[in-house]
């Protein structure tokens, strides 16, 4: 299986994180992560998963499974989600 990619989410000091997005851990499933990075790290000059990371820099994680089904309807509400931050009818 090849390396899953993060999503750096920084756009908000006290809400920043990765989103990691893994198909096939369980069968039918894709496997969505997320982790909480402390407020206090600048993630324009540190990635997680670097040597010099903090040990305490997560600050909270989240794994859930989705199915197939699951995983359409996230992508639709984040399409539509977009198109209304976009100013398009949603």
């Amino acid at each position: 299986m090849d390396e899953p990619k993060k999503i750096k989410c920084d756009n908000v000091d006290y809400r920043k994180g990765y989103i990691e997005v893994t198909p096939g851990i369980h069968d039918n499933c894709i496997n969505i992560e997320t982790w909480d990075v402390h407020v206090d790290i600048d993630l324009s000059k540190i990635e997680i998963g670097d040597d010099d990371f903090p040990e305490n820099g997560i600050t909270g994680n989240t794994e859930i499974e989705m199915s197939v089904s699951e995983a359409e309807l996230l992508i639709s509400e984040l399409q539509n989600a977009v198109a209304k931050i976009r100013g398009e009818n949603a």
